[in-house]
């Protein structure tokens, strides 16, 4: 979460339009690459920017309905049925009683989604419970197995990630006077790092052992999450970056 300004507490009744306040920062990760798919901004976690978020992951993948996983956020499941699901077709005859007011949506079958919900006490996480909300068990087991993330249902990947932009990014510091003034520049400070993350700076959890080197010192190739998903074949460097074009 980032701070427009001020705190959501601290505002006036005139400043909620200017769009002063708290603002959440949705991330969306992509295993096991580690590559960060998209990002959106609100200042409510609400399931209108819930589904605008999700809306945004499926227009950057392929389409399908991946596997989720998420913290224990309400708003996830209505906007992942928004966006990973069809109109039922009406009956040709339709039986007594009202017709309905909205139409049911038919869930895609691929969907797989998990919450991970953490109780804490006095700051310390107590207890964890992991609750499959589309999908089984069986299937979800399958899938965390194959992209080698561990064989239970966690968050640990995009909460660790959550910290690397914090570290980057000084806008996501906590208790700082480096908090954003602007929206516009805080989204592209923000796209403007995942970038980098992505294509410029190697992660070391990605690296991979070299057969043959001229050079003895050198063990380790160097790997950006983009080099993991296929989307290149090299590290870029930051001139590499700006100077890209679609």
């Amino acid at each position: 979460m980032d701070i427009r300004q001020k705190k959501s507490r601290h505002m006036q009744a005139d400043e909620v339009v200017a769009g002063v306040g708290d603002y959440w920062v949705w991330t969306a990760l992509s295993l096991p690459a580690r590559l960060r798919v998209t990002n959106h901004l609100s200042q409510e976690r609400s399931e209108s920017a819930a589904t605008a978020f999700i809306q945004q992951i499926r227009a950057r993948s392929d389409g399908c309905a991946p596997f989720f996983t998420s913290d224990k956020l309400p708003a996830y499941v209505t906007a992942l049925v928004a966006n990973y699901s069809v109109v039922e077709r009406p009956p040709e005859k339709r039986g007594r009683g009202r017709p309905r007011l909205t139409p049911k949506r038919i869930v895609d079958a691929a969907l797989r989604y998990a919450q991970v919900d953490k109780r804490r006490h006095a700051g310390r996480v107590v207890e964890v419970r992991r609750r499959i909300i589309f999908g089984t068990a069986g299937d979800i087991e399958v899938i965390l197995k194959a992209s080698g993330c561990g064989s239970q249902i966690n968050t640990a990947y995009v909460e660790r990630n959550n910290l690397t932009m914090r570290q980057n990014v000084g806008r996501l510091v906590r208790k700082t006077l480096s908090f954003s003034k602007n929206v516009h520049y805080l989204q592209r400070h923000i796209a403007l790092e995942d970038a980098v993350y992505n294509f410029v700076k190697p992660h070391r959890s990605l690296r991979r052992p070299l057969r043959e080197s001229n050079d003895k010192r050198r063990k380790w190739e160097p790997r950006t999450p983009a080099m993991e998903a296929g989307l290149t074949d090299h590290v870029w460097s930051i001139e590499e970056l700006l100077e890209f074009h679609e």
